[in-house]
């Protein structure tokens, strides 16, 4: 039959007759103490202990009055299927790793035997890839090949079934402990389980509970040897699962069949149950026949029958219960009988009632010696016809399952003399197969983070299995789980274009980014139509299937990588190419504002993660602990830019922007430590890097604190107080920062004895400081401090000239850099949005009056929107006195000086003071712009002394008249240059613009204006009133729109105009008014 073939499936315990396997995981559950049991059992008052056993062939059929019970005699005369079943109640052993060995999972206990050493299988995963033994442990597998957890492989040599590993037993308390040491038990409350979904089959777990009145239980007997039997089963009225009715099958409305002769795996009778077989099959033990002969009353037995799996009984995936006898040992008609007349078999199974089915053999069912070959030439044919098909077409699933049908059709036609039964039976399961591939249908769909990352998490495996009703990921949805990303900004949660979010910002809140949009999916094409046929029929869905189905966006080529979704609404992992990075490493770290841990990529040119774009091609990022459990991780909330992610492991936490991060997720992260981390990369291949980082242990942030003794001077201490630290814990000082900037011990601090001695140098200063404690096991903590100024309120003050005044000896450079807070008239102006101290100000304190915050889209707001207004501005900065004070711009002194300047006439001054006076003229209206109150009032004194050097012309008295001399020579004086004519040109302003700047160069841009025949360019480090510090270039040809400034100094902020100039022969020179300043750094 079928069952003879195995593929090593999976069993739960390996045993001998007196001994099995005491190593019990999830299949089989270590036992209680014995008191803990018979407390359990103690409701029975029977002083017995109830439980599951795992009992051998022979143990369990001795008795039940079968021919040869209890009998382990074997053979090595091979049926008609060359396999050496005809023995008693021995092991099966099977050498071949072809068709369904993961059967022997359900309800049997077995072991795989390779040349290294043998394992005790529990179960296998929902794709036949990986086998779980009862020791824990588990290793793939692929065609007979384990490939064990360190990499290395071993070769399967053969298979064997031992006997049946969920057993109902009572033992006697007095006897449990010896029990326990002889056989593999699962106590009540404990797991059984068992299978390999396939089709009809279903795998199971489920919870003991076996009481006195379970369906087949066996009382074990202990004997004088110490050794045990086990008396005949019973038939009870109880399940022996928890929760659980006793269930019933009738086999007469299970499409039941006695088959034709065929033996075409080694039986002489065979019956088949082709409808609503799955569940019994799965839950299938043993199997007994009894043969009355040409008693139709069946009133008088002839023969009683025991039977073992795979060597008689089988169960199909699609084909149904398939249960044979083998001429054996154990099975040998009556003398002068032949098999035809009246039978009943009795299926056993867990958790049923016994299920009887009666029926008649005639000469048709009874297979005969067959000494013919087949004729195999269809079967040929048929291989030839599929041999040129590509996996890669079909589903793996219906592959593999189409392969090993081929293999096995390979190998009877390989047979030297295969007989027709097993030429025919190959054809029909190869014709099946071929006819069962089931293609993919492609597109992409939207999913939520819940939905991808369930089955990236779980491992989740494909299944066709078509379930409404499940939803396997809601723990997932729930909130802090994989739910969507909420933003406290406008604009974050559309930062990657990989996601899907949605757009409710009726309230300028921001939005949520739900997960990932169009995620390429595969669907087999049989669920697909099914699904679609649901939906048709307006079926009700509790998982997200139907949605996903409805929502697919289809395409006629497969993708390079996809996920494949399954009947219960579940995806698998994507299907994707993986790259290990080995030139990238990973750091971590437990002081960041966004979250408690960040991790941070240390990469290198043109590796693999330098050139990954998070904002493009991240899909997600997947981190693996020590233990193997895996999380995931959101954008935004946890990934951000070039493979940085950050998370919370508690309640609570905030990040910068005021977003309270969810933690449920990530909770059991604390205290582990990360082995591998993975870059999911949409349509390109994952990148991995394997790693080694520490979740180290939360510590109170407040567990060590710092405490300032002196206000800033060389030598100012501060103590630190650790007695709060974590018990066990080693913590050391590691870094000490003022501000951003790093000290260095030694040269700016020195610490001993728990204190701290800060050094006066070019780093330290009066503001805040942070001190960095590490440790081996617990998290960074960071004690702050302040070193004060010592000053006092209205030490510090605005004066009327707009400018910030220090006491003598403060660096305003320091103070600036230590302004944490700006408010004009009230409203704070720092912060995001806002403007920096040191733009506010110029190197001398001054009120920068052109002072504008830039947006990011190039926008620029005014901070003093009106300047000849009055503000008050109210200054914070670490370590000094608050201090305020009200500025205006106050230009109306220089405005009376231009005027006065401009109500003169040239005529009546000397051409050099005069001259003096227009340039000081010019300068004074360019001032009227200016950004500081020093500047206007420079421009004003300068305007000032020019109006009082004016010197007037000299009145030379006129002669009287000569007369005229006949004899005298008169020389005539050469004219006067006649006065130059007004220009009336009005040249508009130039518009400025910074280019590229070096160590000492700056090139400087402007459009062409019109009517002009030249430009000036002025740049000064200070202000353009401070005319030493100033430096003209001028440009005298109007085509010229750019210019470089040279000679600068590196790392100087530089503060450029230009005007335009017209000059014409003969006539005034005009020049526009002075371009809006702009500044230049150079590097």
């Amino acid at each position: 039959m079928r069952n003879k073939l195995l593929v090593a499936g999976t069993l739960a315990l390996a045993m001998t007759c007196t001994t099995v396997f005491s190593s019990i995981t999830p299949a089989v559950v270590k036992a209680a103490s014995v008191s803990t049991a018979q407390t359990q059992t103690a409701e029975n008052s029977d002083d017995y202990v109830y439980c599951y056993a795992g009992l051998t062939w022979a143990e369990y059929w001795k008795a039940e009055g079968v021919m040869a019970a209890g009998d382990t005699t074997s053979s090595d005369t091979a049926d008609s299927h060359d396999e050496k079943d005809k023995g008693a109640f021995d092991a099966v052993t099977r050498a071949t790793t072809n068709h369904g060995l993961h059967r022997g999972s359900y309800q049997c206990t077995a072991v795989i035997k390779t040349a290294e050493g043998e394992y005790s299988v529990s179960h296998w995963s929902s794709d036949g890839k990986t086998v779980y033994f009862t020791d824990g442990t588990s290793a793939g597998w692929n065609r007979g090949t384990l490939t064990l957890t360190d990499g290395t492989t071993q070769t399967m040599t053969e298979y064997d079934v031992l006997g049946l590993k969920y057993v109902p037993v009572k033992v006697k308390s007095s006897d449990y402990a010896s029990f326990k040491e002889k056989y593999s038990v699962v106590e009540n409350n404990g797991t059984l389980i068992g299978g390999y979904g396939e089709k009809n089959l279903q795998d199971y777990n489920v919870t003991a509970s076996v009481d006195k009145d379970t369906n087949g239980l066996k009382t074990a007997e202990k004997q004088s040897d110490g050794s045990f039997t086990f008396t005949q089963r019973s038939n009870g009225s109880s399940s022996g699962i928890k929760d659980k009715t006793l269930k019933t099958a009738d086999l007469n409305n299970m499409g039941a069949t006695v088959k034709d002769a065929s033996g075409s795996y080694g039986e002489f009778l065979r019956v088949d149950f082709t409808k609503n077989y799955g569940d019994l099959g799965a839950n299938m033990q043993a199997v007994k026949w009894t043969y009355y002969g040409n008693d139709s009353t069946r009133s008088k037995a002839l023969a009683t029958y025991g039977t073992k799996f795979a060597a008689d009984n089988w169960m199909h995936k699609s084909m149904g219960i398939q249960l044979g006898l083998t001429n054996s040992i154990r099975c040998q008609l009556p003398k002068g009988y032949d098999g035809t007349g009246y039978w009943s078999l009795t299926i056993y199974a867990l958790g049923y009632a016994d299920s009887t089915y009666n029926f008649e053999a005639t000469d048709a069912n009874i297979v005969k010696p067959d000494t013919n070959a087949g004729d195999t030439t269809e079967l040929n044919k048929l291989v030839s016809s599929v041999e040129g098909l590509n996996p890669s077409d079909y589903t793996e699933k219906s592959w593999n399952s189409f392969e090993t049908e081929l293999k096995e059709a390979k190998d009877i036609l390989a047979k030297e003399a295969p007989n027709q039964a097993e030429v025919d039976e190959a054809i029909k399961h190869l014709t099946d197969a071929k006819n069962a591939l089931d293609k993919y249908v492609y597109g992409t769909a939207n999913l939520s983070y819940a939905d991808f990352y369930y089955g990236e998490l779980k491992d989740v495996k494909e299944d066709t299995t078509l379930d409404l009703t499940s939803d396997k990921a809601a723990s997932y949805r729930e909130s802090g789980m994989y739910d969507a990303v909420s933003s406290a900004t406008t604009n974050k949660y559309k930062s990657f274009f990989s996601s899907t979010y949605s757009e409710d910002n009726a309230n300028g809140q921001g939005g949520s980014i739900i997960g990932m949009k169009d995620v390429n999916i595969a669907v087999p094409t049989s669920l697909y139509e099914n699904a679609k046929k649901a939906i048709s029929e307006n079926k009700e869905c509790s998982n997200k299937l139907l949605e996903i189905i409805g929502s697919m966006k289809l395409s006629d080529n497969a993708p390079s990588e996809y996920k494949i979704l399954n009947g219960d609404g579940t995806l698998t992992a994507m299907k994707s190419e993986v790259t290990e990075d080995t030139s990238d490493t990973l750091t971590i770290k437990t002081q960041s504002s966004y979250g408690q841990y960040e991790v941070d990529p240390v990469t290198s040119e043109n590796s693999p993660l330098s050139n990954l774009s998070a904002k493009d091609s991240l899909l997600g990022i997947i981190v693996e602990d020590e233990d193997g459990k895996k999380y995931g991780m959101e954008h935004l909330e946890n990934i951000w830019i070039g493979g940085k992610f950050s998370f919370a492991v508690t309640d609570g936490f905030k990040e910068k922007h005021g977003n309270t991060i969810d933690y449920n997720r990530h909770e059991a992260l604390q205290g582990k430590t990360i082995k591998k981390v993975t870059y999911l990369v949409k349509n390109g291949a994952d990148i991995v890097i394997n790693t080694n980082l520490k979740c180290k242990t939360l510590a109170g942030s407040d567990s060590i604190k710092a405490t300032a003794n002196d206000n800033f001077k060389d030598g100012a201490t501060v103590s630190v107080d650790t007695t709060a630290v974590p018990s066990g814990s080693n913590y050391t000082l590691s870094s000490v920062s003022m501000g951003k900037t790093v000290l260095t011990e030694g040269t700016d601090y020195t610490y001993a004895n728990n204190t701290l001695t800060i050094k006066a140098t070019d780093n330290t200063g009066v503001g805040s400081y942070s001190m960095v404690f590490t440790d081996d096991t617990y998290s960074d903590i960071v004690a702050s401090f302040t070193l004060e100024s010592g000053y006092k309120t209205g030490d510090i003050s605005i004066n009327k000239n707009n400018q910030v005044t220090l006491p003598s000896g403060v660096n305003f450079k320091k103070y600036v850099n230590n302004i944490t807070s700006i408010k004009i008239n009230g409203v704070e102006k720092t912060g995001k949005g806002g403007i920096k101290a040191t733009d506010l100000f110029d190197a001398d304190g001054n009120i920068n009056f052109n002072a504008a915050i830039k947006g990011k889209d190039g926008s620029s707001t005014p901070v003093f929107a009106d300047k000849s207004a009055s503000y008050t501005i109210e200054l914070t900065s670490t370590g000094y006195p608050s201090v305020s004070g009200t500025v205006q711009l106050n230009t109306s002194i220089l405005e009376a000086s231009i005027k006065k300047a401009e109500a003169l006439d040239s005529s009546k001054y000397t051409a050099e003071t005069w001259k003096a006076l227009q340039t000081a003229l010019t300068e004074a209206k360019e001032a009227k712009s200016a950004n500081t109150q020093a500047i206007v009032d420079a421009a004003n004194t300068k305007l000032t002394e020019a109006l009082s050097g004016l010197k007037e012309k000299a009145v030379t008295p006129s002669k009287p008249a000569t007369p005229s001399n006949p004899d005298t020579t008169t020389t005539k004086k050469p004219a006067t240059k006649p006065a130059l004519k007004k220009s009336n040109v009005k040249l508009s302003k130039p518009v400025l613009k910074v280019g590229k700047t070096t160590k000492n160069k700056a090139k400087v841009t402007w459009k062409k204006v019109k009517k002009a025949t030249g430009y000036e360019i002025q740049y000064t480090t200070k202000g353009f009133g401070n005319k030493k510090d100033t430096k003209t270039i001028k440009v005298s040809k109007a085509k010229i729109t750019s210019a470089q400034l040279k000679k600068l100094k590196k790392k100087t902020r530089y503060k450029v105009r230009i005007r335009a100039v017209y000059t014409k022969a003969g006539y005034q020179s005009a020049t526009s008014k002075w371009s809006a300043i702009k500044t230049v750094k150079t590097k």
